[in-house]
């Protein structure tokens, strides 16, 4: 069995990838179809005057696509929404890391604690645990 091909990498304006997460969470109507749907569309904070441009793109670009007046997000539409997701909470994580390995000297046991639960050695539970013992 082959792996999959990788994901290309995308550069989408904030706009273009709030859109993008919009439509992997849930369909929309196109908003020049209606007034209710100009509502809708403005309710999930999308820019309704950047939409028909934004949509154009992602739809050329295939991350979205088009059924009726409904738009969705394709597979790789969403397979893109997620790992975009995913390397942000990594770079979130790894600041945690990097913020309890530098203050380590005045707080060790809890530096420690941080960054074995960040690498998956110690359980939740057992971190919760951990400064009680030995403190």
């Amino acid at each position: 069995m082959s792996s999959p091909a990788p994901l290309p990498h995308v550069d989408l304006t904030a706009a273009q990838w709030q859109l993008l997460g919009e439509l992997v969470a849930a369909a929309l109507t196109d908003p020049s179809l209606s007034v209710d749907s100009v509502a809708a569309a403005a309710a999930r904070g999308l820019d309704t005057r950047r939409f028909p441009t934004d949509a154009a793109l992602l739809t050329w670009m295939k991350l979205i696509e088009r059924s009726g007046d409904q738009l969705t997000a394709t597979d790789l539409g969403a397979a893109l929404h997620h790992r975009r997701l995913q390397e942000s909470l990594e770079l979130r994580l790894s600041e945690v890391v990097r913020y309890a390995a530098a203050n380590e000297s005045s707080v060790p046991q809890f530096a420690r604690n941080v960054r074995r639960l960040a690498d998956g050695s110690l359980s939740f539970a057992d971190a919760m645990r951990e400064p009680r013992r030995t403190a």
